[in-house]
């Protein structure tokens, strides 16, 4: 009993400093993300979350901490419902499912196309929600399976999602 109340008197303690590793937002700050498109640039991978807000990085990993270091925000990736690849960046398709930013039940597509803007797509996307999570990838990929990812392509009218 002795050491709980100790403990709940150095939180307190913690707290009253704000040396706690909690962090407070203001919820006008939140900036929730839908869609996710990663594409290729040169060399580096390009992350775009709609609302203008776009960052380039080596890596997934790099190119998502630079988007929320640069965002005028705190950003929420792991409220993105869908995650889309285009065909010259699906080399990160690997990095993308096992990403502890990105939101493991997030529906996974490839676009041979030019990448869809993020916002215009997402209402689409949710509409058509792929079986293919990245949750289901990262599993095929540890068993070593190839994981059979869902082909989002533009028509004429808009889109068109083929397994």
């Amino acid at each position: 009993m002795k050491k709980l109340c100790k403990l709940l008197l150095l939180a307190a303690v913690l707290l009253a400093l704000g040396l706690l590793p909690f962090r407070a937002s203001d919820v006008a700050e939140l900036i929730p993300v839908r869609t996710v498109v990663i594409t290729r640039s040169g060399d580096a991978y390009q992350v775009d979350v709609g609302q203008g807000l776009k960052a380039l990085g080596k890596t997934l990993a790099e190119a998502l901490d630079r988007l929320r270091r640069e965002a005028p925000g705190e950003i929420f990736f792991r409220t993105a419902e869908q995650v889309v690849v285009t065909r010259d960046a699906a080399d990160v398709v690997p990095q993308a499912a096992q990403s502890p930013d990105l939101r493991p039940a997030a529906g996974l597509y490839l676009t041979p196309d030019a990448a869809p803007d993020a916002e215009a797509i997402a209402a689409f996307l949710s509409a058509h929600p792929a079986d293919t999570t990245l949750a289901r990838v990262r599993g095929e990929l540890l068993s070593g399976r190839t994981p059979r990812i869902p082909t989002l392509r533009r028509t004429e009218g808009g889109y068109l999602v083929t397994q």
